[in-house]
């Protein structure tokens, strides 16, 4: 099925909301942790306790978001179990390396979840852009429908899945040489702007790659796979 001018502007204007609300909510997720850690630094706090500090504050975003939206899907569940290990190696070692080695290995599980996602079950950027995309029960029971009815919109998914799980990985090996090869006193600056930065330019190529394929999400991309199933 050919989708008018009229219909695109249509679907334009529909993604616009959720586009801007996952570029939003996924910047505060990174964002206020990293300035809550900042702002413990500037303020003379060891590096240690500003970590922790700047974990805690993710963790709190994450608890409220899932109280707010009465939904826990696993990034937010990967937030608060990063906190509580960033506590946990805190309390043991009290080494700002092995924190860092911490963030590191946070980064290769979500590569590892997001990986393992696309061999059993549903990819994991299907739930994390349905949260915005589709909220409430009504949503989801609809992209539950696309997922199981259009082989396009799975494909989709897969793709941006993958496309982060790549990053990802490539993005923990970089944390680890950074960790084990370069002094502390650069290090830890450099990432806490390196790798938040990956996650922002990642949320921004989705919100552009979801963008520019939004009109087959919904209605057009089951009537292109109708169409092809009367013409055959």
């Amino acid at each position: 099925m050919t989708v008018s001018d009229k219909d695109a502007t249509v679907d334009d204007d529909r993604s616009t909301p959720w586009l801007a609300a996952f570029t939003t909510e996924m910047a505060l997720d990174v964002g206020l942790g990293l300035a809550a850690y900042w702002i413990a630094v500037m303020a003379g706090w060891d590096l240690v306790y500003a970590l922790i500090l700047g974990g805690a504050v993710a963790a709190l975003r994450a608890v409220w978001t899932a109280w707010r939206s009465r939904t826990v899907d696993t990034f937010l569940l990967l937030v608060v179990l990063t906190f509580l290990l960033t506590v946990a190696l805190s309390w043991w070692s009290g080494d700002v390396r092995v924190l860092l080695l911490r963030s590191a290995a946070t980064s290769g599980m979500f590569a590892a979840v997001a990986a393992g996602s696309l061999l059993w079950g549903r990819p994991l950027m299907l739930f994390i852009i349905r949260r915005f995309a589709a909220p409430g029960p009504a949503g989801r029971a609809e992209w539950d429908m696309l997922w199981r009815e259009s082989t396009p919109f799975r494909w989709l998914h897969r793709r941006v899945t993958a496309v982060w799980a790549v990053v990802y990985l490539l993005s923990t090996g970089g944390q680890v040489l950074t960790i084990l090869l370069v002094p502390m006193e650069i290090a830890v600056p450099l990432l806490r702007i390196a790798s938040p930065a990956v996650t922002v330019a990642m949320v921004a190529w989705t919100a552009w790659y979801m963008s520019r394929a939004e009109r087959n999400l919904n209605r057009p991309l089951r009537d292109s796979e109708a169409a092809a199933a009367e013409s055959g």
